[in-house]
């Protein structure tokens, strides 16, 4: 048996255990069906797992037919350099049909989306410990306004506000242990009011001469403070906004 006939047997089989049908196969290589035929429904029958329909003796005796029959099967002429080039684009018009494109495309983008997916959960994950001025803080604050838009209810939505708020303050007191500068966003209630130092959900808020005031600020008011934490712990405002 020559060894081009013996890589489309293998090829065959190996389509076959794929759940290609035989016909179908025995079309990719009309040259060889009827050669192919009687090996691929005996293969069919020794891949069977099921004891009850095929028995153990049975699958020996096909297989010994099988094998004779590879022995006996004449000798084949190597295929011609027009024969390959049949073979290659029979091979690449069953890959470009709209059915098999279609398919490697929604595997394409399932794999992708799976992929891309998986990330965006796992690098959410990491963000979580983010502060003010890390790489993946910006990632941190949009996975919480994804959360906010997706929060129906009033009640829930205000809850998890004030859950994120209670971040932003952490996060601020976390900066301060490690000296560190980064521009800070929160909310709180302005607790006293001075002349350039306010104090607003506990935080001592240094007020600069250009500091914007949206809304007359009055001590007992909830505020939204966004301003710049120096490395000295001194949080200067740049705009305080009386939240509505």
């Amino acid at each position: 048996m020559s060894d081009s006939f013996e890589s489309i047997l293998d090829e065959s089989i190996s389509a076959l255990q794929a759940g290609i049908p035989v016909e179908e196969i025995l079309a990719e290589a009309p040259e060889y069906a009827a050669q192919l035929r009687p090996l691929l429904f005996a293969a069919t029958v020794l891949a069977d797992p099921n004891p009850r329909l095929v028995p153990e003796e049975r699958k020996s005796a096909l297989r010994a037919v099988y094998m004779q029959q590879v022995a006996e099967l004449p000798a084949v002429a190597a295929p011609t350099f027009s024969q390959k080039t049949q073979a290659v684009f029979r091979i690449i018009r069953r890959r470009l049909t709209p059915k098999a494109v279609l398919s490697d495309l929604a595997t394409v983008i399932v794999t992708v989306a799976l992929t891309l997916l998986m990330s965006l959960l796992l690098l959410s994950y990491v963000a979580q410990t983010a502060l003010p001025g890390d790489f993946l803080y910006s990632l941190k604050r949009s996975s919480e306004a994804v959360q906010l838009s997706l929060t129906f209810g009033a009640a829930r939505r205000a809850g998890l506000a004030e859950t994120f708020n209670q971040r932003r303050l952490a996060e601020i007191e976390q900066l301060i242990q490690q000296n560190r500068a980064a521009v800070v966003d929160f909310r709180g209630i302005l607790e006293t009011k001075g002349e350039n130092l306010w104090i607003i959900a506990g935080q001592t808020v240094f007020l600069p001469t250009d500091v914007i005031l949206e809304g007359q600020p009055q001590e007992g008011d909830e505020v939204e403070v966004i301003g710049f934490l120096r490395t000295n712990e001194v949080l200067v405002a740049d705009t305080i906004s009386v939240v509505k």
